[in-house]
């Protein structure tokens, strides 16, 4: 009976152990497929609707957008804030600048350099970001840098209910996240920062009082950063097209930022006239 007993036991772990496992395998699998997902996104739209921590304000938006990968070409129909306002760049014209139809008065257009404070004002990021390029660098380089101690770092908590889609969750929590001194090298601003240490922009800016903007800081200045992108995302996959829909980004302080992703269509074929300020349907 004893050993009986015994056996059952041993059993019982080899099962729970081959069951973490699996789970974990399960992550590794999923992250993998995601990242060979937005590897292979030439041409992509849809609508982002956006909630990100500001001046210590939750503020939302909502957009959608058409985005080309190569040569790089943006356009962008605001749904909230500023209504009916568009946004169109493209690789090679309008001197790299934005072109903006802000649907208000003056109701002129306007050029704006991406970076331009019109444009980031109560957000986050500039148009640059908008797709998938962005994420998919930042996880890479996540990747790259934790891979040898992925399983401690990415789970899969299974599936979650979200726009009325099962979507696969993974959580990755980042234990040793603080921050540390940076001292800006010649020609850095903020932006050229958050790529080339993959954290955010607008992070650095809340940790360093008398920073107030990415273009804010000199070199040789001693500025914090955070050591990874954030504390704690949480990422929904759809199994189906296996992009990441939702991103739900924590820091020190709660919620920093939140994505949500739909409309999502892949590749899809655009005229010669999708991204021209010509467009009969656009307001420009």
């Amino acid at each position: 009976m004893q050993l009986f007993k015994k056996v059952i036991v041993l059993a019982i772990f080899v099962w729970a152990g081959g069951a973490a496992l699996q789970a974990q395998s399960e992550a590794r699998k999923i992250v993998d497929n995601m990242a060979r997902a937005m590897d292979q996104v030439v041409t992509l739209s849809g609508r982002i609707k956006r909630i990100e921590r500001y001046e210590g304000k939750l503020m939302k938006g909502d957009l959608r957008f058409k985005v080309n990968s190569n040569p790089r070409k943006y356009y962008v129909y605001n749904l909230a804030p500023d209504e009916g306002a568009e946004l169109l760049k493209v690789t090679g014209w309008n001197g790299e600048k934005v072109l903006v139809h802000p649907n208000k008065f003056p109701w002129i257009n306007v050029s704006l350099n991406v970076n331009s404070s019109d444009l980031l004002a109560n957000g986050h990021h500039n148009l640059t970001t908008v797709g998938f390029d962005f994420t998919n660098g930042i996880l890479k380089f996540l990747l790259k840098k934790y891979d040898h101690n992925f399983d401690e770092y990415v789970k899969y908590t299974g599936q979650e209910m979200w726009l009325g889609k099962k979507l696969d969750v993974i959580k990755i929590t980042y234990k040793d996240y603080a921050f540390e001194n940076y001292t800006v090298l010649a020609g850095e601003d903020l932006f050229k920062i958050e790529n080339k240490l993959k954290v955010p922009c607008y992070k650095m800016i809340e940790l360093n009082p008398g920073v107030d903007a990415w273009d804010d800081v000199k070199a040789g200045q001693v500025i914090k950063v955070p050591n990874a992108y954030a504390k704690e995302m949480i990422i929904m996959v759809d199994p189906l097209t296996k992009l990441p829909v939702v991103e739900i980004i924590m820091d020190e302080k709660g919620l920093f930022e939140q994505y949500e992703y739909s409309e999502i269509k892949v590749n899809p074929r655009f005229s010669t006239m999708e991204f021209s300020e010509d467009n009969e349907a656009y307001g420009f």
